[in-house]
């Protein structure tokens, strides 16, 4: 009887302290779980988790947007690329930023070396023959795992003042993303996981 208690009282107690989860679209708007589950799809969006004090938070996020940066805001983020970099862009160039989230961390890294491809050294060259380029490599202020991304040989910069965070990419999604901007301010951004042969084949399209 005593166990029977105990086993009870335990039960209660572990279910009493799970957190109520509610889920959103990418439009923020509050939907159901079986709709979460039915709209998610990794080629068109990410399922995100997070939770508060209360509250468990399963949010979809789309993969792919294109905006315009207002011409105050544009002009900023160049001053601040060339802060970061030493890297002068003219009027007429294109920007490509690869942005290196903070997932994975360095103690979920099984192997001492990416095999991510963008990370290979044909990608910037093929990269400067798509338009006139300004490439740059970002990461988060968060990343602790700049060694298995080849840190030795690319010069990845510290988004030290969230710039990118704050416009762009307010959520650490896994393995990067990138971002392609036009002279004009205009802009196509992808997150998550890709590869070199998606950016080359985007920059191809969007930079014409």
């Amino acid at each position: 009887m005593r166990l029977t208690f105990l086993f009870t009282l335990l039960t209660y107690l572990t279910f009493g302290q799970e957190k109520p989860i509610v889920f959103y679209n990418e439009s923020g708007e509050k939907i159901s779980k079986q709709n979460f589950i039915k709209t998610k799809d990794y080629s068109k969006n990410l399922d995100l988790y997070f939770e508060n004090d209360t509250t468990q938070i399963g949010l979809l996020v789309t993969r792919q947007k294109f905006g315009q940066l207002d011409k105050t805001t544009f002009k900023n983020l160049k001053t601040y690329l060339t802060e970061l970099t030493n890297k002068t862009i003219d009027s007429t160039q294109y920007i490509v930023v690869n942005y290196l989230t903070a997932y994975p961390k360095k103690e979920e890294n099984r192997k001492s070396s990416s095999g991510w491809n963008v990370l290979d050294k044909d990608y910037t060259r093929k990269l400067h023959k798509i338009a006139n380029i300004n490439q740059f490599w970002i990461h988060s202020s968060e990343c602790d795992n700049l060694e298995y991304n080849y840190h030795n040989r690319i010069n990845w910069i510290e988004d030290k003042d969230n710039v990118f965070k704050k416009l762009f990419f307010p959520f650490e999604v896994q393995h990067g993303n990138y971002i392609l901007i036009k002279p004009d301010g205009k802009f196509y951004y992808y997150l998550g996981e890709h590869s070199k042969y998606e950016i080359w084949e985007n920059a191809k399209k969007y930079f014409k």
